[in-house]
């Protein structure tokens, strides 16, 4: 199980350092490549899932964490020549701020790349807000 913080503040050095050195995390072939991407109002994370259908992936949140776990089924019967495609299990798991809205959570699965959609809460403290003089 490979897991990512969203919203950690670390410097990069620090994360790029952290994750050589990591056993758990994933860098072979053998695991889907992905990207996080952070908004002012969201986060979002990008998986390569080619050849993987919808219904043979399962997302939830337990406990501040956002795992997404599928299998992609190969045919053993076959001989292959050569075979770079692993088939197999996969789980990433991606460890969420507080500061998200995770009923409001949305995926998508379009031309092999599984989108998912976290909302962040809005904290109406936080927001910047004109006060009147009278």
């Amino acid at each position: 199980m490979y897991e990512i913080n969203l919203g950690n503040s670390t410097p990069d050095f620090i994360k790029i350092f952290d994750e050589l050195f990591d056993k758990n995390c994933c860098t072979s072939r053998k695991c889907p490549t992905h990207d996080v991407i952070e908004s002012d109002d969201e986060f979002i994370v990008e998986m390569e899932l080619a050849g993987i259908k919808k219904e043979d992936i399962s997302i939830d949140t337990e406990d501040g964490t956002l795992t997404i776990e599928t299998e992609r089924k190969r045919d053993d019967t076959l001989k292959y020549n050569r075979k770079e495609i692993y088939g197999g299990k996969y789980k990433r798991s991606f460890n969420l701020p507080d500061s998200i809205s995770a009923e409001k959570i949305k995926a998508e699965l379009s031309d092999g790349i599984l989108t998912v959609t976290i909302p962040k809460t809005v904290d109406e403290a936080k927001k910047k807000k004109q006060i009147v003089i009278k």
